[in-house]
């Protein structure tokens, strides 16, 4: 059964105008299933004070509404972290779980 949470949509546009305005967020990647050939998929939440949390949904609306963006760890969800993340490095555990951790 699905977890009940305040939650909010955000589309890669969304995204850039948080970036473009200089609006702070952070961002994490939940772990949601697995592809048939056995590869991690994650979704992305941006979080920002003071705010719900925001799920990445594609920019296309399809019949049933906004659908989450789902990412494979490579190239996907790397790509979209180096240019859409918050700015810390990823690490990932033996559970396929991500963390991110300040650069330094």
């Amino acid at each position: 059964m699905p977890i009940a949470r305040n939650q909010i949509l955000i589309t890669i546009d969304g995204v850039k105008d948080l970036s473009e305005k200089g609006i702070a967020f952070r961002c994490r990647y939940e772990l949601v299933g697995f592809t048939d050939d056995g590869k991690p998929r994650y979704q992305c939440i941006y979080l920002r004070i003071g705010e719900p949390e925001a799920i990445l949904v594609s920019t296309r609306i399809t019949p049933h509404g906004p659908e989450p963006r789902y990412f494979n760890i490579w190239p996907g969800l790397f790509k979209h972290h180096l240019e859409f993340g918050d700015g810390r490095d990823l690490r990932f555990g033996p559970d396929y779980s991500i963390t991110l951790e300040e650069r330094g």
